[in-house]
């Protein structure tokens, strides 16, 4: 009995016990919410660490980018227009026959053509043009036996004029017959009518001559054409034929302009001007206008640098002025694009025929801009805004802004703010209108 007595006293303390444990659990949870609800009331808001940049006035550009190949300005593919096997080829200076990369000269003043670079056999041709010498040689020696025959009948005529003049005193003091003077005067219009006849086959002659001479012209323009000339002073950049070869125009592959290289027998190009055809967007294409300046990349560089825009000094290596030179009116069907042509000045180094280059085109510039980079912006509702920093009250003010001119890594703003003001960068998405700032650091400044 005793014993389950001081059971029954156990379970009922131990009861108690954790009774009194769960209700000061609860107790003591209860007053720790009532002072977080108190603290939470009588908190400030907390400051935002941010990062800002200030404003300044400088130079923008707006480019546009594209990419093409280089072409030489003046660049001519020199064939042979009639077929014959390949008899002749320039040797240069050094004993070698023409390659590619070897100058050639073209026509001085005054001269038709310039170096003969390659012949085909043209025998025939040289046969059929002495034929044409030997008739105009014939055709001369008439105009000379016409020269004499007129001379002749002239002189003949002059006698019958004599002749008809003595016989008609004569026949007026009754010292002859009428028949005499009829016969004078009948000898007179035979020798007007021999010299007329002479001077007709003079004519005739001469125009033998011009006929001859025309032959001979027509018998050398196969002669010409069987031969190829260097029309400029410039660079061979294809050589594909040798001396043996038979040519034949059938063998001239027109199916693409690489084909055409590879196939064609000379082509000469002046290195001294190139030219960069692009397709730009219609968007980005009705933005290009002719003289507008622009920068040819032939090296691994992404973009310029506004340096290298507003520098008037040697450009970097692979980097080369040059300046829009047409912009096609039309839209092309297929790409929606706009074609343009940028050429570089005279004498470019660096940029060699065929090759691929990146070209930016200068469309709109300002020398004194008030400039930002692109990480100050946010928008909202299509709006672009930024947040200006008071450096006193340590708080942002959202504003509206109005942007200008984009170039590659800043931004213009035309409304909105001034020159000098604080921007902020990081951590502008987490701000709003009138939130505290701890400025952290100041892009370019040392902060206090």
């Amino acid at each position: 009995m005793g014993c389950m007595l001081k059971r029954k006293a156990l379970v009922i303390i131990s009861l108690v016990l954790v009774i009194a444990g769960i209700t000061g659990l609860a107790l003591w949870r209860i007053q720790q919410r009532a002072e977080e609800g108190s603290g939470l009331k009588d908190s400030s808001p907390q400051a935002l660490g941010v990062r800002c940049i200030r404003t300044v006035r400088g130079p923008i550009h707006a480019l546009v980018f594209g990419e093409g190949t280089a072409r030489a300005v003046r660049r001519e593919f020199l064939t042979f227009e009639h077929p014959g096997k390949v008899t002749y080829i320039k040797v240069n200076a050094e004993g070698r026959p023409i390659s590619e990369g070897d100058r050639v000269k073209g026509p001085l003043p005054g001269q038709q053509f310039g170096e003969l670079l390659a012949s085909v056999d043209k025998r025939q041709h040289v046969e059929e043009l002495k034929v044409a010498g030997s008739g105009l040689i014939a055709s001369r020696q008439q105009v000379a036996v016409a020269r004499a025959e007129i001379a002749q009948a002239e002189a003949q005529q002059r006698l019958a004029m004599d002749d008809f003049k003595r016989k008609e005193t004569l026949y007026g003091v009754k010292a002859i017959s009428k028949h005499e003077l009829d016969v004078a005067r009948t000898n007179l219009k035979s020798a007007d009518t021999a010299v007329q006849s002479a001077r007709a086959r003079l004519e005739s002659a001469f125009s033998d001559v011009a006929a001859a001479e025309a032959r001979i012209k027509q018998a050398r323009l196969p002669m010409e054409r069987s031969s190829i000339y260097a029309p400029f002073d410039g660079v061979l950049t294809y050589v594909n034929v040798k001396q043996g070869d038979y040519f034949a125009a059938n063998l001239v592959d027109l199916s693409s302009e690489e084909a055409l290289l590879r196939t064609i027998p000379m082509v000469i190009i002046d290195p001294d001007q190139f030219e960069v055809t692009l397709e730009l967007p219609y968007f980005e294409g009705v933005l290009v206008h002719p003289g507008q300046p622009a920068l040819i990349m032939t090296g691994a560089q992404t973009a310029p640098s506004a340096s290298d825009l507003i520098s008037k000094e040697a450009l970097p290596a692979g980097m080369i002025r040059g300046t829009v030179f047409s912009v096609n009116p039309a839209v092309s069907p297929g790409g929606r694009s706009i074609q343009v042509k940028v050429r570089t000045g005279k004498g470019p180094e660096g940029v060699r025929d065929g090759m691929f280059v990146t070209c930016w085109i200068v469309v709109d510039e300002k020398t004194d801009a008030i400039v930002v980079p692109f990480d100050v912006f946010i928008y909202r509702q299509n709006r672009p805004y930024v947040f200006r920093v008071d450096p006193v009250g340590k708080r942002v003010e959202q504003k509206e802004i109005i942007e200008g001119i984009s170039g590659l890594s800043q931004q213009e703003i035309q409304e909105g703010v001034g020159e000098g003001e604080l921007l902020v960068t990081d951590g502008r998405h987490r701000l709003s209108n009138g939130a505290p700032v701890d400025i952290i650091d100041i892009v370019g400044e040392k902060t206090q």
